[in-house]
């Protein structure tokens, strides 16, 4: 898909991934919707879209309201028109002692993460059907692939759900003629630990799962504009998965695949290791 010319929705468009993201859709030629909660982010980054050259429109929306959404995507189309680019990359982080966690903050986890993509596919799919085009992006994680810790279990679950939505939602939307890619970054420069929530967590608890996590999924922490870049051209040669770190991610992939008991086995092992 040539993203030029195209409008291009971003979700948590405003920091991290999604900005990144904008930008570099920006610099290809697409002209964009940043959908954030975040007001003065948005206008940062409306501002340095336009300084681009291309149209913005900053939308104030939460992914996890129905309202919001329908709002976003009755706003675009007034404004700019039809989308063709969507990447659903809004998302939260919530990890913790599991005994713990109320059924009320795994309902937020999952309301952001796994409902607000598919409250934007509801928006936004309708359209791209009946003019047989589009793409659309899902953010995932490394730990939609891999269960990266134990605390972080509602994470991971709904990172899990996205990556076989996308999956699932690739082979529905072929035969209309709209893409499917699924970002699946390991530590990216965000804004997430802002909003995360950790419950029932020590302070030296939360520093061993962090490492942890940290240990397993390797690699440094990306700039998001590098990140952005890749999904431009994942975008633009139609690849379904986008790994930003593929020789460490996909390593750790396959050897989950190869033996997941084996695997297992050797993680009982470091969590032994890691406990505070």
């Amino acid at each position: 898909m040539n993203v030029a010319g195209e409008i291009a929705v971003v979700t948590g468009g405003a920091s991290g991934i999604g900005r990144g993201t904008a930008l570099a859709l920006a610099r290809a030629g697409a002209d964009i919707v940043l959908a954030d909660i975040h007001a003065e982010r948005l206008a940062t980054t409306s501002e340095d879209i336009r300084r681009l050259g291309r149209r913005v429109l900053a939308v104030q929306c939460d992914v996890s309201n129905d309202e919001d959404v329908a709002r976003l995507a009755d706003d675009v189309e007034a404004e700019l028109g039809p989308v063709g680019l969507l990447m659903n990359n809004a998302g939260v982080v919530l990890r913790g002692a599991l005994e713990e966690i109320s059924l009320a903050d795994w309902q937020w986890c999952f309301g952001i993460n796994v409902f607000g993509v598919i409250r934007c596919i509801r928006a936004f799919l309708p359209g791209m059907i009946a003019r047989r085009h589009g793409w659309i992006v899902n953010t995932g994680s490394v730990a939609g692939l891999v269960a990266l810790t134990g605390e972080g279990a509602p994470y991971v679950a709904s990172k899990f759900a996205v990556v076989g939505l996308s999956e699932a939602l690739a082979l529905y939307c072929r035969p209309f003629g709209i893409g499917v890619s699924l970002l699946c970054p390991g530590g990216v420069r965000t804004n997430l630990a802002e909003t995360g929530r950790s419950i029932g967590m020590t302070p030296e608890r939360e520093v061993a799962e962090t490492r942890m996590a940290q240990t397993v999924q390797g690699g440094e922490e990306l700039d998001p504009a590098r990140v952005g870049s890749l999904v431009v051209s994942a975008v633009q040669n139609e690849t379904f998965l986008v790994l930003p770190e593929p020789e460490i991610h996909g390593e750790l992939v396959r050897r989950r695949a190869a033996d997941l008991n084996l695997f297992l086995a050797e993680r009982f092992a470091e969590v032994a290791r890691e406990q505070p």
